[in-house]
């Protein structure tokens, strides 16, 4: 299954999930989710060409990281677990789920890796940051909407916003490369 039909599942079980339990879950997987970002980011800043597409790169890794620091501040302030910790504590089908996203961030780093350098490794960036995005706002959705603490609700939109923006980029930018624009 793809990562974005992974996402799906996911955001499933989070629609089941109330209060800690939804809280817990969603920071469980939104932090490595982001940790991927910045990974794939990184490979664009040694790897691409095209400043506008590496422009982006450093956005994420600014945007991300920051991201990844407030929730994990955040789920040592509210419920005294580190993000392993929230990971184990999430019920058994987020686990389940959680690890098949694992999988797939994998998947995608190895086809990366692939990539030679140049305009192609900025194709490809482009290619695969736009499902892993995709994936990052469907996991947004049911904390941006449920979450009881504001600040996540509020950290969820903005994650929305940005990631939306940015996928609406990359289809803009891949279209002009393909000339399907």
């Amino acid at each position: 299954m793809p990562v974005l039909g992974a996402a799906y599942e996911f955001g499933e079980t989070l629609s089941q999930l109330e209060g800690r339990e939804l809280e817990v879950t969603f920071l469980a997987e939104i932090i490595p989710h982001h940790q991927g970002a910045i990974e794939m980011a990184e490979m664009e800043l040694e790897r691409g060409e095209s400043p506008d597409i590496r422009t982006h790169a450093e956005n994420i890794i600014a945007n991300q990281q920051h991201q990844i620091e407030q929730f994990t501040r955040r789920l040592a302030e509210w419920y005294g677990l580190t993000p392993e910790e929230a990971k184990a504590e999430a019920p058994a089908e987020a686990q389940e789920e959680m690890a098949a996203m694992d999988a797939h961030m994998a998947e995608m780093m190895a086809m990366l890796e692939a990539v030679p350098a140049g305009p192609e490794f900025d194709a490809a960036f482009v290619a695969h940051m736009i499902p892993h995005h995709q994936a990052g706002i469907v996991e947004l959705l049911e904390p941006q909407s449920r979450a009881p603490h504001a600040e996540l609700r509020v950290a969820a939109s903005e994650g929305i916003t940005i990631q939306a923006a940015e996928v609406a980029d990359f289809r803009t930018w891949l279209a002009a490369r393909t000339g399907d624009a």
